[in-house]
Parts: structure tokens; C-alpha cells; sequence
């Protein structure tokens, strides 16, 4: 991403350089934005006839300075029933520095309380989708040209915002891909305003639905347009296969939700659903929360990135910015640190990883920067022999602690003790069934088991790997209270707390054994000895450990979403695949009100949050915080996808041809 290039006037009114037009008007930025945007949408009147618990959505071309989202959260705020929730999604494809958006926010007094919050959590130049929350006002902040950023949008829009510099000086965002776009996200009650009647937005919006009435401008301005969509509505085809649904996020408001699994995402799971009016109870089979691989006391917030796109770092890189921002605003009892988070290169392939980062530009540096050895050593208060990734907002926290604060905090209803041995769907709703033959009727189920997961007979299928791993922790002496920071290599280490020294893990492939032995032990230690030779002493002493279980998928990404009956998938789709006539089919089928929040392997403290995030707004047919081709990326059912894509390779290579 690149950063706007401002010029400032004397008068404190920000100029872009690379468009040569103003961002705002000085002194009535604000209310050319109610007249043009607010009024002509009647945003009011609509906001004021929400009804309970529902959902509003505003689209934007072009967030600026974000006076438009201000203004339109203020007037949601004054209007809207206190149940009602806002997500105003808007893109930018060169967003501000946040030193500038501070500068500019000195001239908004009357939005103070506003700005302090969203500046602080304003993201980093990362191009992708960016969810910042504001009790029940979300900002989806997409960073991406804006025909690019609504193609990978899922969202059922009700009013447009259709800003940006002008067609003369900016003609690249006003293209018809741009409109054709706004048509597959709109609906019959859809209006827009814009400020602009140039003869180029007119025909766009006109070709894609909207019936148009030309306005008097805001000021000076003579005219401006407003309109309401009439075109046909209902999603036009997307290009993945197979066919999906999501990509037009549909409500369901069945209420009443059981969670099974008290892990990080089971309780991340059930909070965000329970924020949206959901009735949650949240199952587990351990007299308490977080006793899976939730439970260790300290686990670091990292993940591991690319310097150049894939879907993997892509996804992770957008969850990590969530997941610090979760961890910065921790209370002070639950034990975690801000401390930076270090990955030192530890082998040749890690030295040339190193070396692509420093070749390319997409991490941006406020998320993660290489450091020179040295550099690293003063960071983290001991020697270390190698470069690597620092993450400055990086650090580590208490698992456990974080799960029983969110579970006891948002006051979740949990069923503890109680191990679900079957879910059944039923005309009146899912049963369930516990050991001891309780019985439970829910209108929707979601799975957050992990590798437990395949117990049940709808996700019996699901191609789940067990990892066990242990931990190690040492008495604290000497060098170790001289860390100051998170250090990971193929091992890791976390400052001092509680007077131990943490360390971990070891990896046990395919194994759910949690017996934790003392040559895991000695296995942490010698290894952390090799990257990290100054650190420990010849006589540590072992005071605990603690062995869990991860639970990945074969590609390293977390399974999120709703279940398709594996059988009929393949049936509905082998032969339509194996004749390329698959984009013809309808949409899969799902199983309704059965999803899925699974094998965050050990990436769990970065993907959980994100991820219950996007469930929640599936669920509830919100805007999705995500790319819909990382969506589909992480679709539970993509493993029987990819069996009928190897299939159909099988046939190729074996006869030179598919079977007609």
C-alpha cells in the first residue's frame, strides 16, 4: 500500500498532492456530508425505523479522512434503536498516516470523542479488510482500488456513500466495474447520493440499476445526484466453485445457539454471537473452561508471514492486527504483555525469507520490521546471534486467563461437565445429546471441538490432524529476568512471570498423548540452548509442564463456516466438474444452522478473534470482515472440493481426456 501524499493549507485543510483536489472543505466538511450524504439517503428517518436488533449497512467509496463515517455514526447514534447495530464498510486505496489523521481531527471538536478512538484503532497500510469495532457500530475499512475491495465484498448494502475525488481528477475509481459491483450488493431498497452529476456516474449507476434524480449541490456545487435501485435483484454469479451462498451474506435469526467447546474460539464464538441478540449456551466436557490447547498459562500472539501475497499470510496478517488490538485492551488481571514478539531466523530458509521481506513491501513496518541482531538484542534484553522479524505490538498472554475473563465478563451461560456425544437435526431443530442422556433442542449448533469434532457424524469426514506438544517451565534466576520480549524460533520463549521461565513446544505428529515427560523437557531446553545460547544455565530447574493438543488442517487454516453433506456435495458436483459445467450448478446445499470453528492448530491466539468475527456476521448476515476469496479459502468443505478436483485429474491423466 502506499500512503497519501498530503499538502496542508494554511488554513489546516488537507489537499491530496497525487489528485490535486481537497479532501473536505475547511469549516463545513461536516455538513456538506449530512447534506449530500445523510439527508439525501434519509438516513434519519431510516435509522429511527429499525426495528429491534437490526442490522443497517452503508457502503463508501473512498474513507478520506473517515468525516463521512464520523457523521454517519454520530447520526446512527442520535436515531437508531439502542439494539441496532451499523457497519459502515468503506475503501481507500491510499489511506492516510495516522499522524496526519491526528492533525486533521485538531479541527473537529465536536467529533473528539470519536476520533481519539478510531485513530487509536486505525491500521496499518496492510492491503486487505480491516474490521474496527465500536460497541454496536463496526467500520469495515478496506484497503484496495475501490472495484477491486467491493468484488471480494459480501454484504447486502442499504445505502451507498458514493464519494472519492472527482471524475476529472480521479477517473480510475469511476469505472463500470466499480457500478456492476454496487448492482450485486444492492438491494430494493437501496439508495445512493453522491456529489458529483458528471455524465460518467450517471450512466454507471443508471446501467446498474439505479433510477436517478438530480439534486441542487451542496454550496457553490449546482447539482448532485440521489437515487434508489430498481434493477433486479439477487447475487450475480461468483466466479469460485462451487457456488456458494456467502458470498451474499443471508441473516439467520433462529435464536436460540448452542456452542460446544469452551476453548478460545468457542467462548470468542459465543461472545460475538451473544453481542448480536443470540440466546448462546456454551457446552464443554471439563468442569471448566480453557482445559484444552487453551489452557496454558502464557502463549505468544505471532504468526508466521509471507513477504509477498498468499492466502495463508493474507488472513493471518488481517487476524494478527485484530488479535493485538483484542490483547492491548486486556484489563491488568489478566496476565498478558505488550512486549514485542521476536522471530529469529534460525536456518537458511528463514535467512532467505529474511531476505525477500527485506526485498518487498507488503507487510507494512508498523506491523512487523526486520532488526539486525544486535538491534534484536537490545529489544529483547539478551544476546541473540540472529536477525529477524520484530513485531512491535507483539507479545504474549495468558490463554486460560483470557478465556475465563471473556467467558465471566459477557456473563456466557455454560453447560460445564457435559460431553455432547451426538447432535441430531430434526424438523423442530438440532438435538443433542450428552453422556449422560441429557437432552437438549437447539435451533442452530456451532462446533468448536477440534479434533472432537469428528465424533459427529456430519463432520465425521473433516481431514483433522492431531499435533500434541508440551511445555516446559523452569525456576526463574539471573539472565532469565533480563528478557523483556517474546522470542520464537522453532521453539519459544516468554519473559518472566509468576517467577517461571516458559518455554515451549515440542511437536508430536498425529498424537493426542498429553503425558508430559521429562525427555520433552530436556528437548525444549537443548533446543532453546541452540538458538538462544546465553540464556539458560547448566543447572535449570523443571517446575511444571503441561502437554496439549492441536489440531490443524492439512493446509494450516482454520475450517470456518457452514457444513455441506459431504456425500451430496460430491454427488451433485463429480459430474459437473469432470464436464466443466460446475459454474451452471445452483448453490451447494448447507446443513442450516450447523457451522463449524475448528483447527487453529497452534495459531489459535492470533486467528480465533477474526475468526469469530466472521461467523458471527455469516450468522447474522452481516457485512463479512473478509475477503470473500479468503472465505471461501477457509470453507469447512473445501477438502471435498479439492478430492473431486484430484479426481478429475486421475481421469485426465489416466484416458487423455474426461469421461463425456
Amino acid at each position: 500500500m502506499e500512503y497519501a501524499d498530503l499538502a496542508f493549507a494554511d488554513d489546516g485543510t488537507p489537499t491530496s498532492v497525487r489528485f490535486d483536489d481537497i479532501y473536505f472543505s475547511k469549516g463545513q466538511g461536516a455538513a456538506e456530508t449530512h447534506y449530500v450524504f445523510i439527508e439525501q439517503n434519509h438516513l434519519p428517518e431510516r435509522f429511527a425505523a429499525l426495528e429491534d436488533k437490526a442490522h443497517f449497512t452503508i457502503a463508501e467509496t473512498g474513507f478520506g479522512t473517515g468525516l463521512n463515517f464520523l457523521v454517519a455514526w454520530q447520526q446512527f447514534l442520535q436515531f437508531a434503536p439502542t439494539s441496532a447495530r451499523l457497519t459502515f464498510v468503506s475503501c481507500e486505496k491510499f489511506p492516510l498516516r495516522r499522524e496526519d489523521l491526528v492533525r486533521i481531527y485538531q479541527q473537529w471538536p465536536a467529533f473528539a470523542e470519536q476520533t481519539q478512538v478510531l485513530q487509536a484503532a486505525y491500521p496499518p497500510a496492510l492491503s486487505g479488510f480491516h474490521l474496527l469495532e465500536f460497541d454496536r457500530v463496526n467500520l469495515l475499512l478496506m484497503f484496495d482500488d475501490a472495484s477491486n475491495a467491493f468484488a471480494e465484498l459480501s454484504a447486502s448494502v442499504d445505502a451507498w456513500f458514493l464519494d472519492g475525488f472527482a471524475p476529472s481528477k480521479n477517473p480510475d475509481m469511476w469505472q463500470p466495474a466499480l457500478f456492476q459491483q454496487m448492482q450485486r450488493l444492492s438491494h430494493k431498497k437501496t439508495t445512493v447520493a453522491t456529489f458529483t452529476a458528471a455524465r460518467l456516474v450517471r450512466d454507471g449507476l443508471s446501467g446498474a440499476g439505479f433510477a436517478l434524480t438530480k439534486v441542487k449541490g451542496f454550496g457553490k456545487k449546482r447539482d448532485m445526484l440521489k437515487g434508489e435501485y430498481r434493477g433486479l435483484c439477487g447475487p450475480i454469479p461468483y466466479s469460485h466453485w462451487p457456488s456458494s451462498e456467502l458470498p451474499i451474506a443471508k441473516p439467520n435469526r433462529r435464536k436460540r445457539i448452542a456452542v460446544i467447546g469452551a476453548g478460545l474460539a468457542g467462548v470468542t464464538s459465543a461472545i460475538e454471537l451473544k453481542k448480536r441478540g443470540y440466546e448462546i449456551t456454551l457446552f464443554d466436557q471439563h468442569p471448566e473452561a480453557a482445559q484444552g490447547g487453551s489452557g496454558n498459562s502464557q502463549g505468544a500472539v505471532y504468526a508466521k508471514l509471507s513477504a509477498h501475497y498468499t492466502v495463508a499470510t493474507q488472513f493471518y496478517a488481517q487476524a494478527l492486527i485484530v488479535a493485538q488490538r483484542q490483547m492491548s485492551a486486556l484489563p491488568n488481571d489478566v496476565a498478558h504483555g505488550t512486549t514485542g514478539l521476536v522471530q529469529l531466523v534460525h536456518n537458511q530458509t528463514e535467512v532467505d525469507r529474511l531476505q525477500k521481506h527485506a526485498e518487498s513491501s507488503y507487510i507494512p513496518a508498523e506491523l512487523a520490521t526486520i532488526k539486525s541482531a544486535a538491534e534484536l538484542s537490545a529489544l529483547t534484553g539478551v544476546t541473540v546471534q540472529d536477525a529477524g522479524m520484530w513485531f512491535p505490538q507483539g507479545g504474549w498472554v495468558s490463554p486460560a486467563q483470557w478465556v475465563h475473563y471473556l467467558t465471566e465478563s459477557h456473563k456466557v451461560t455454560c453447560e460445564f461437565s457435559t460431553q455432547i456425544i451426538s447432535i441430531n437435526q430434526q424438523e423442530s431443530g438440532w438435538y443433542l445429546l450428552s453422556s449422560d442422556q441429557r437432552e437438549w433442542l437447539f435451533d442452530q449448533v456451532v462446533l468448536c471441538t477440534a479434533f472432537d469434532a469428528l465424533h459427529f457424524n456430519d463432520t465425521a469426514h473433516l481431514p483433522l490432524n492431531t499435533i500434541a506438544g508440551q511445555i516446559t517451565q523452569l525456576s526463574a534466576h539471573g539472565q532469565h529476568h533480563q528478557l523483556k520480549a517474546v522470542i520464537c524460533t522453532d521453539r519459544y520463549v516468554m519473559p518472566v512471570h509468576n517467577e517461571t521461565l516458559t518455554v515451549g513446544s515440542t511437536f508430536r505428529m498425529k498424537s493426542t498423548d498429553t503425558t508430559v515427560t521429562d525427555a520433552d523437557h530436556q528437548e525444549n531446553i537443548r533446543n532453546l540452548r541452540q538458538r538462544i545460547p546465553g540464556l539458560l544455565s547448566d543447572d535449570e530447574v523443571v517446575v511444571s509442564g503441561r502437554a496439549a493438543v492441536r489440531c490443524n488442517a492439512p493446509d494450516y487454516l482454520p475450517l470456518l463456516g457452514p457444513i455441506s453433506p459431504a456425500s451430496e456435495l460430491a454427488e451433485q458436483f463429480r459430474i459437473p466438474l469432470q464436464r466443466n459445467l460446475a459454474h451452471k450448478e445452483p448453490a451447494a446445499k448447507h446443513l442450516p444452522g450447523l457451522w463449524v470453528n475448528l483447527a487453529h492448530g497452534s495459531k489459535g491466539l492470533c486467528s480465533s478473534h477474526l475468526s469469530a468475527k466472521l461467523l458471527a456476521a455469516m450468522i447474522h448476515g452481516e457485512p463479512l470482515p473478509l475477503q470473500v476469496s479468503l472465505v471461501q479459502a477457509l470453507n469447512p468443505n473445501r477438502f471435498v472440493v479439492r478430492a473431486l478436483l484430484r479426481e478429475k485429474r486421475q481421469k485426465i491423466g489416466k484416458g487423455g481426456q474426461t469421461n463425456k
